[in-house]
C-alpha cells in the first residue's frame, strides 16, 4: 500500500531540507523502544539502557507509545524555519494550541486508530471508546491514554520535561556527533533540486520511492494507503541517521487548520552500506531458491572454482553450469576472476550474508 504525493501544483520552492534535533531525538528513542528494528544502533541503545537511572527508564517506558510505532507528529518540524535548535523546537511544541496537540497525542496513543475511526471527536467526551481503542493495541497504550485523559496540560509538561532530560543527559553529544553527516546529506539533497525534477528527488530518498512522471506523482511503499495533494503546502525533508531503516511520512490530513507542513524524515545512507530495491532483493532470493544452484553454491562458498570443476563435482554438463552461473552473476551474487587462461568463480559472501538483514530492513521500512 502506498502513500502517493500529487506534485501537479507545486514545485521545489515549497520544499525545505533541514535536520531536526527534536525529530532525531524521537528517532533515537524509537530505536531504544524497538531495538529489533535497529541492529546498527545496538551499541548506542545498550549505552543508554545501562546509563539512565531507574526513574528515567520508567518514564521512557511510560511514554514509549508516542514513538514506538505511530510517531507523534508534534515532535517533527512544525514549520519551515531553518536552522532550528532543540530549544526552539521544544518551545514550538509547548506553544501548540491545545486542541491540535491533544488530537495528535490521542491519535498517536491509539496508534492511528482514533482519528481513523472516530474523526476528531474529543477523547474526553468519549472516554470509554478511546480507552477501548487503546486497550485493543496494548495495555501500555491504555495506561498512557488514562494518564493523558487525567490531565492533558500536565501530560504535555511531563513529556516536555522528559525530552529535555533525555537531551541533556544522553542525546546532546550524539546530536553534535551526527550533525556533520546530516548537514552533508542536507546539502546533497538540496543540490539535486538544481539537477533533477522534484519528483525524482523525492523518490530518491528511499528505495521504496517511485516517481510516476506521467501523473507527476511520487509513491512511497508504506503500510498506509493515502493520496496527498501537495498543492499550496510546504514540504520539509528531514535527514536522519537514527531513523534508518524507516521512512517517516506525516501529512496531517485531519489537521487542515493547523497549517502544518508535510514532513518526510528519511534515513541517510551510511558509508559502506547500500540500499537494495525490493524487486532486486526478491530477484536474488528467487535465484538462490533453485535447488541446482543451491548445490553449486555449497561448493562456491568455500573456494573459487572453474566451470569445469563444478560440472565434475555436481554431475552437470558445463553448459548447464554456465547457465546457472550466469543467473547468479546477473543477480550480483557471483564474482569471477581470471587466473591465466582459466576463470574461477565464487559466491559474494558479503552479499549473501546481507540478504537476511536487507529483507528485514525492507519489512520494517
Amino acid at each position: 500500500m502506498p502513500i502517493v504525493f500529487d506534485l501537479v501544483s507545486t514545485d521545489a520552492s515549497r520544499v525545505v531540507v533541514r535536520p531536526s534535533p527534536l525529530a532525531e531525538l524521537m528517532a533515537f528513542l524509537h530505536s531504544v523502544a524497538e531495538p529489533g528494528h535497529h541492529p546498527g544502533a545496538s551499541r548506542d541503545i545498550r549505552a543508554v539502557r545501562s546509563g539512565v537511572d531507574r526513574a528515567t527508564e520508567r518514564r521512557l517506558r511510560t511514554f514509549a507509545p508516542l514513538w514506538a510505532r505511530f510517531r507523534l507528529r508534534a515532535l517533527l518540524p512544525l514549520d519551515t524555519s531553518h536552522p532550528a535548535t532543540f530549544q526552539d523546537e521544544l518551545a514550538l511544541m509547548n506553544a501548540m494550541p491545545a486542541p491540535v496537540f491533544d488530537s495528535m497525542v490521542a491519535e498517536t496513543i491509539a496508534s492511528g486508530s482514533w482519528e481513523r475511526y472516530y474523526g476528531l471527536r474529543d477523547p474526553d467526551d468519549h472516554r470509554a471508546e478511546f480507552l477501548e481503542v487503546c486497550r485493543a493495541k496494548s495495555e501500555e497504550r491504555e495506561e498512557l491514554g488514562e494518564l493523558f485523559l487525567a490531565d492533558r496540560a500536565a501530560f504535555r509538561q511531563n513529556l516536555s520535561d522528559l525530552l529535555q532530560h533525555c537531551h541533556d543527559t544522553f542525546f546532546r553529544a550524539r546530536w553534535e556527533a551526527t550533525l556533520p553527516q546530516l548537514s552533508t546529506a542536507e546539502r546533497e539533497v538540496r543540490g539535486r533540486f538544481s539537477q533533477d525534477r522534484l519528483g525524482v528527488v523525492l523518490a530518491s530518498l528511499t528505495p521504496g520511492g517511485h516517481y510516476l512522471p506521467q501523473t507527476a506523482q511520487v509513491a512511497y511503499d508504506k503500510l498506509q494507503n493515502a493520496f496527498v495533494s501537495c498543492a499550496g503546502r510546504d514540504l520539509v525533508l528531514v535527514p536522519s541517521l537514527f531513523t534508518r531503516p524507516h521512512l517517516v511520512v506525516k501529512f496531517e490530513e485531519a489537521q487542515p487548520r493547523a497549517n502544518l507542513p508535510i514532513v518526510v524524515q528519511f534515513p541517510i545512507t551510511e558509508l559502506g552500506t547500500t540500499d537494495v530495491p525490493l524487486r532486486e532483493l526478491q530477484h536474488r532470493m528467487a535465484v538462490l531458491s533453485d535447488p541446482a544452484r543451491l548445490v553449486l553454491c555449497r561448493h562456491l562458498v568455500n573456494e573459487h572454482c572453474t566451470t569445469g570443476e563444478l560440472a565434475t563435482r555436481v554431475g552437470m554438463t558445463e553448459p548447464q553450469v554456465s547457465r546457472h552461473l550466469r543467473r547468479l552473476r546477473e543477480a550480483g551474487l557471483l564474482e569471477s576472476v581470471r587466473d591465466g587462461r582459466l576463470v574461477r568463480h565464487r559466491i559474494r559472501l558479503g552479499t549473501v550474508y546481507s540478504l537476511g538483514h536487507q529483507f528485514l530492513t525492507r519489512l520494517v521500512q
